[in-house]
């Protein structure tokens, strides 16, 4: 049977550096990144390629745990393994957004190693540290911190950028935006076609792949969709700390849920909002990672509270989890202002804290799963 774009997509999701080294071996020139405030514009502006990377569970931390403390967040430790054993050698350069302190201290990790283990196979690696407060002062840091990366990046892809360039590239990037936003109707629509563990697999896989690959496959997707979900459970939302594997959200629905939406830096918001495509594209830019992006440092807390009502509200949840990670020292303040705003519009809510991420306790976050569906359906689910 031919390949599907939904079973190619779900297959750049579960390997992205099998897509790695099949992209390298084409000929392109990787530039790696992890979340989401690393503007792919840059990469592409400047004649190279980018790819998004993420830590995979089954990287267990055996070297990395000997330097780092215990509390580095679970996806962290995985990648920093990851790194010891040479997976990311294969890229041109490696930019690790200061998006949290983990991700900071990660950097300083990197550049310490050399000392400790000569002999390990790093790639080259930049810090790329954006701001997310609003204020003219913030803008003005981030674009000097952004004409930095472009220089960085311009130096390896041999190729200036200029407003000409940086504009077009924006273009393409809002083009693997629009790709998405108009595919998110298979799993938020009112009749799901895809599942939302498969949802993560088209938001992650957009990534992973060539941005025209990745635009080419989920119009085909979007083109021939599969037939509709025979499902009838409460549809949810999931949010809190990133999910860039399927796991907890298969859980869910193998409860019986309809997971329909995420709000996590691997979600639905990673494509809500395009660069302007107006005006000088370098202001353009800035303003988008600024302010329009989620991440864990991106402030006032209730403008970004709006747009996770405005997710649920779209999506027309029955319900919402949170899920953090073990050692997540970002997220959590915010909940009691965001479990108000739930109860004022009669949404229930799961709070799942502290979850581990090598070794998550499946029986107990299924019985508090399927307790939660119960309660919302009155256990005719």
């Amino acid at each position: 049977m031919a390949e599907t774009p939904l079973d190619r997509l779900r297959s750049a999701y579960a390997d992205p550096l099998g897509v790695a080294q099949a992209r390298k071996d084409a000929g392109a020139r990787l530039v790696g990144s992890f979340l989401n405030s690393v503007p792919i514009e840059l990469v592409l502006a400047a004649g190279l390629d980018p790819i998004r990377l993420q830590g995979m569970p089954a990287d267990t931390p055996l070297r990395a745990s000997a330097y780092m403390e215990e509390y580095f967040d679970g996806e962290v430790r995985a990648i920093f393994e990851a790194m010891l054993a040479g997976r990311y050698a294969l890229l041109d350069l490696l930019v690790v957004p200061r998006s949290s302190e983990v991700y900071l201290q990660l950097y300083y990790l990197i550049r310490e190693i050399p000392r400790w283990e000569p002999q390990a196979r790093l790639p080259e690696t930049s810090l790329f540290d954006l701001l997310q407060t609003p204020g003219y002062t913030t803008a003005r840091y981030n674009l000097g911190r952004t004409k930095a990366l472009a220089e960085q990046l311009a130096a390896i892809g041999g190729r200036a950028i200029d407003d000409t360039a940086l504009s077009a590239a924006i273009v393409d990037a809002n083009r693997l935006r629009t790709a998405l936003a108009e595919a998110s109707v298979l799993w938020r629509g009112p009749s799901p076609r895809l599942s939302g563990s498969d949802a993560l697999c088209v938001i992650g896989a957009a990534s992973v792949l060539d941005p025209a690959d990745a635009i080419a496959q989920i119009n085909a997707l979007v083109a021939e969709p599969p037939p509709e979900l025979a499902r009838n459970g409460p549809r949810l939302l999931i949010k809190g700390s990133p999910q860039h594997d399927i796991r907890f959200t298969a859980l869910v629905e193998s409860c019986g849920a309809e997971v329909v939406a995420h709000d996590h830096l691997g979600g639905d918001r990673t494509f809500e909002t395009l660069v302007s495509e107006e005006g000088n594209p370098w202001e353009a830019l800035v303003h988008h990672y600024q302010r329009e992006i989620p991440g864990p440092r991106a402030y006032p807390q209730a403008r970004e509270d709006a747009r996770f009502i405005a997710l649920a509200e779209a999506a027309a949840v029955d319900g919402v989890i949170i899920q953090h990670d073990e050692w997540d020292d970002t997220l959590g303040w915010e909940y009691p202002d965001q479990k108000r705003l739930l109860d004022a519009r009669g949404l229930p809510v799961l709070f799942l804290k502290r979850q581990p991420y090598f070794d998550p306790p499946q029986d107990e976050q299924r019985r508090a799963v399927t307790g939660f569906i119960e309660s919302i359906t009155g256990g005719a689910a």
